[in-house]
């Protein structure tokens, strides 16, 4: 059967667009812009603890893992719901990611996080998680049952407006080495604990204070933890870990990990930053909503 001119015209639009969209991906996949490892850079000065010193800082220069469960305590009970920037920066397979910087609304109760990444945004320019929401009830993996909604970055977003996704699924592995619902002050805590506690028992960890500095404008402790690391697959997650933690707020404003003592650029493990933290923010539903970002 003879094809018309109508038909012809319609496949060759089909092929253009395929071949847009596929020039569209491999600009995004190929255009990411690495950056160098940033360091909170303000120097650091070890402090003498002062006469008035309050509970939570004479724990952080003389117990750190103390203070740490303190911070985690204190976190629980305030249930805090906030706004802030998140820069992140990890190692993946061995290969040093580009930083990724995001807007973030966070709130406790229910657990939910929209994250719109402003910088190197990879597959997904928005993604939002909420605890019990989205549920693929039918996976075999119970580990693949947790959804988040992505909503396409860059141009891709015109084409498709949201998709659902597994927060533990293969491509959440392949863009972070922790799941979405691992967000936010006091699940970091939690990691941190488990392992120091861990570290302790087995008679292998090292925690001290450093001193005191400034990250992002704020006065803040800096703590630094040692651990046995053997590689990815070993017992324990990094080797060092420096921790910045907010005077004002007792929470953990930053955490660079290392694969090594001498925390080189090319030994990191993971950088995690929380800047521009706005607390007690005004978040209803609608905030992690889809609907309300046109996915």
């Amino acid at each position: 059967m003879p094809i018309d001119r109508k038909t012809k015209t319609m496949r060759r639009v089909q092929i253009g667009f395929i071949m847009l969209l596929a020039v569209v991906l491999y600009v995004q996949l190929t255009s990411e812009d690495p950056k160098p490892v940033i360091n909170a850079g303000a120097p650091v000065v070890f402090a003498a603890a002062p006469e008035t010193a309050d509970p939570f800082e004479t724990a952080v220069r003389n117990n750190p893992l103390r203070a740490l469960e303190m911070a985690r305590d204190r976190l629980a009970r305030l249930q805090p719901t906030y706004t802030c920037t998140f820069v992140k920066q990890e190692s993946i397979d061995g290969q040093i990611s580009a930083e990724q910087e995001s807007d973030v609304k966070f709130r406790s109760e229910p657990f939910s996080v929209m994250m719109h990444f402003r910088r190197n945004a990879g597959l997904a320019g928005r993604v939002i998680y909420v605890e019990d929401r989205w549920v693929d009830g039918d996976a075999e993996d119970p580990a693949l049952r947790d959804l988040a909604v992505c909503q396409p970055a860059g141009g891709l977003s015109y084409l498709v407006k949201s998709v659902k996704q597994p927060i533990r699924g293969k491509l959440a592995q392949k863009t972070s080495r922790r799941s979405i619902d691992q967000f936010g002050f006091e699940n970091s805590l939690d990691l941190l604990i488990k392992y120091s506690r861990k570290a302790e028992a087995d008679g292998v960890l090292g925690m001290e204070f450093v001193g005191v500095t400034r990250f992002d404008g704020r006065d803040v402790w800096l703590i630094r933890r040692t651990l046995p690391y053997t590689g990815p697959n070993g017992a324990y997650p990094d080797r060092i870990a420096d921790l910045y933690i907010d005077q004002e707020h007792k929470v953990l404003l930053a955490v660079y990990t290392y694969s090594g003592d001498e925390r080189a650029p090319e030994q990191l493990l993971g950088k995690y930053e929380y800047r521009n933290i706005r607390f007690n923010a005004d978040l209803t539903d609608k905030d992690f909503d889809p609907a309300t970002y046109g996915m």
